[in-house]
């Protein structure tokens, strides 16, 4: 039976295809006597694989009746018919959403199933967005990279993308960011803590073996012949494998919806303000009749402000962590836990290059993180009066970030200079002093010395160890030093979610990340601590996901939204990687937060003058952490299985990526 439920709350928002009221069985049959129609009509050999496909190119206007049966609309349209009908809904035009409209509208070649290639029906998709279009990135930008005046800021409020991330923007989507000079990119990674002498080093040879075996794409290469080669390293010329790039989101979100205006399968509806949403209840999941559609109902702020009803068979939720869909919908039970910890951002100016090198030093109370940003030119080293900016990522406790936004400018950079240009130090007294509880038998506090004195020397050692491996890699770079704050200083409360399931996937029993006809995707899921650069990455794992399901059905003539194979696939797979990476970055948070009830302020750098457990248990927590990322350092195959993971690399054994 299908739920109604009224809302008068903003929102940006997507649906699909048509209702099918057939059988199972007799739709799975007409399914396949359409899929087998189509093969016979649009089947491609090998041998004429690029003419079909550049003969679908050549005919954009092209739309199945299934998935438009209400006529075609415009490129961006202004005013969307009322019963309008699409294959997928999109609620939410930002990151997310936008990449996922792109990888849906991006393969018009597809498999039939016996390993040949025919051309894929093609998908009608609307994306909804609550604020206005954004501006196209020529517009955004400028022409200033051509000229010599300075370009605007950086803004703090951007990403760190993995290499796998990155590629499914798509070759012309990044090549517009890099050629317009938008993309902080680096292929190296310094994280070290502020209590031990550890060190841990990531460059891009760390991903070659990846690269090489087809397991991660080599960005450079899809750069090659674009004009838009700007990937040699200044510091030696040489291209390595990214690490990541660092993107604005307004640059980042201008690009694809560029891409996406050329594209007339899709409807990109702005000023939306959903009205209603009629979604089937999940108890309706599994009958022999599917589901019926998802139905919305809408205006547009800025034009007549007429309601308009639309319809799909697919209705995806990427408007965010306060997913307005999650909570209309209501069968999406979510795990909340705060962190008690609030992240400081901001972009500052520094005085010297930072050669594509993205710094972490692990503090009592939480990271900091300094990220390359696009600066006025690249990576060219500064001279004159150009200026080289990075973003400052500060995770601490509320009250100390409270603090740091209490500061004028020059302070905040005397105090961030003051706690991240530090290097390595040398570990705490492990073990307790003579009057902590040892027995005052004389021996024992001598041998309790030399057995701390052994334990430290040993860490030290390993962390020395490592520079003979490759000096270029493991030598420590300080980091460079901060003359001025460029935006403004800003801060926001650290949590994490992800959805649950409840009664074990019984029928009926919401949970998870889809309900008939309606998945989530991104925030909407899941949130998660900065302090690993996954959240956005995260995200773009699930609509690449959810992008090879939707055209995995439509490649076998079935209702992706109406049946439980497709849904219950992606469901399996995102709760995997979902849970598996936000519980990984909680564990790291606990682990690299161990000292962070000793006492001591920001404000004086006195961290380390609390009084310490009587048996030294600070000590021994933080001995371990630095002897395990000593053993990570200098342990290779660890330390690429590391980088291979977080660069979204297909791991061994799986194939290619």
């Amino acid at each position: 039976m299908t739920r109604v439920i009224a809302v008068s709350t903003r929102l940006e928002m997507a649906s699909v295809g048509p209702p099918i009221k057939a059988q199972a069985g007799v739709q799975r049959s007409v399914a396949l006597l359409s899929a087998a129609f189509s093969r016979a009509r649009y089947h491609a050999h090998p041998a004429d694989a690029s003419h079909s496909q550049r003969h679908y190119r050549s005919r954009p206007h092209y739309h199945s009746p299934l998935s438009n049966p209400c006529g075609i609309l415009g490129r961006f349209s202004s005013h969307p018919s009322n019963s309008q009908h699409y294959d997928v809904i999109i609620a939410g035009g930002g990151a997310v959403g936008s990449v996922l409209a792109r990888l849906l509208l991006d393969d018009a070649f597809g498999s039939d199933g016996d390993g040949k290639g025919c051309l894929r029906r093609p998908l009608k998709v609307a994306l909804l967005e609550q604020r206005s279009s954004p501006s196209s990135l020529k517009d955004l930008v400028g022409e200033e990279q051509f000229s010599t005046a300075l370009p605007k800021t950086p803004s703090p409020r951007a990403y760190a993308l993995s290499p796998t991330s990155l590629s499914h923007l798509g070759p012309s989507v990044l090549q517009s960011l890099v050629r317009y000079n938008r993309c902080g990119i680096y292929d190296a990674m310094q994280i070290w803590e502020h209590d031990g002498p550890a060190q841990l080093h990531f460059v891009g040879e760390d991903l070659e073996g990846a690269v090489n075996d087809g397991r991660l794409i080599d960005l450079n290469r899809c750069l090659e012949g674009s004009g838009t080669d700007k990937t040699a390293n200044p510091l030696d010329g040489k291209r390595r494998p990214w690490l990541g790039a660092v993107v604005e989101d307004a640059p980042l979100v201008s690009s694809i919806w560029d891409e996406l205006k050329s594209d007339d399968r899709i409807d990109l509806l702005d000023n939306v303000q959903i009205k209603s949403i009629h979604a089937p209840s999940p108890s309706t999941m599994g009958n022999i009749t599917p589901p019926p559609p998802v139905h919305l109902s809408f205006i547009r702020s800025n034009k007549d402000n007429e309601e308009h009803n639309i319809s799909a068979d697919l209705l995806v939720a990427a408007d965010g962590a306060n997913s307005l869909v999650r909570r209309t919908v209501g069968s999406f039970p979510m795990m909340t836990r705060s962190y008690g910890r609030k992240a400081v951002t901001c972009t500052v100016e520094l005085e010297s290059n930072m050669v594509r090198t993205a710094f972490q030093r692990f503090l009592p109370h939480g990271p900091i993180a300094l990220l390359p940003v696009w600066n006025s030119r690249g990576d060219a080293p500064k001279n004159g009066g150009e200026k080289i900016y990075a973003n400052v990522v500060w995770s601490t406790t509320p009250s100390e970030a409270n603090y740091l936004l209490s500061l004028s400018p020059p302070e905040f950079i005397s105090i961030l200079n003051q706690h991240l240009c530090l290097g390595p130090n040398v570990n705490s007294t492990l073990l307790p002093h003579a009057n902590q509880g040892i027995p005052s038998i004389p021996i024992f506090p001598t041998i309790a010395k030399e057995v701390d004195s052994l334990l430290r020397t040993a860490n030290m050692a390993l962390t020395m160890g490592t520079w003979t491996e490759s000096p270029s890699r493991n030598y420590f770079r300080m980091p460079p030093r901060s003359v001025g704050v460029a935006s403004p200083i800003l801060g926001f409360d650290l949590s994490m979610s992800h959805v649950v399931t409840y009664g074990h996937g019984t029928k009926g029993t919401p949970g998870g990340y889809t309900s008939p006809r309606v998945v989530l995707v991104g925030d909407a899921a899941h949130t998660m601590h900065p302090m690993a650069g996954q959240g956005l990455n995260l995200g773009m794992g699930d609509v690449k996901s959810l992008a090879n399901l939707i055209k995995e059905a439509v490649d076998s003539g079935m209702d992706v939204g109406g049946t439980s194979l497709f849904l219950d696939r992606y469901n399996d797979e995102r709760m995997l990687k979902g849970w598996g990476m936000v519980g990984g970055v909680h564990g790291l948070h606990e682990i690299f937060g161990c000292s962070g009830s000793v006492s001591g302020s920001v404000a004086d750098g006195s961290y380390d003058s609390g009084e310490r457990s009587a048996w030294g248990v600070q000590s021994m927590i933080g001995y371990s952490r630095s002897l395990g990322m000593n053993v990570v350092n200098g342990a290779p195959l660890i330390r690429r299985a590391l980088a291979e993971m977080a660069a979204g690399a297909t791991p061994k054994g799986f194939g290619p990526g």
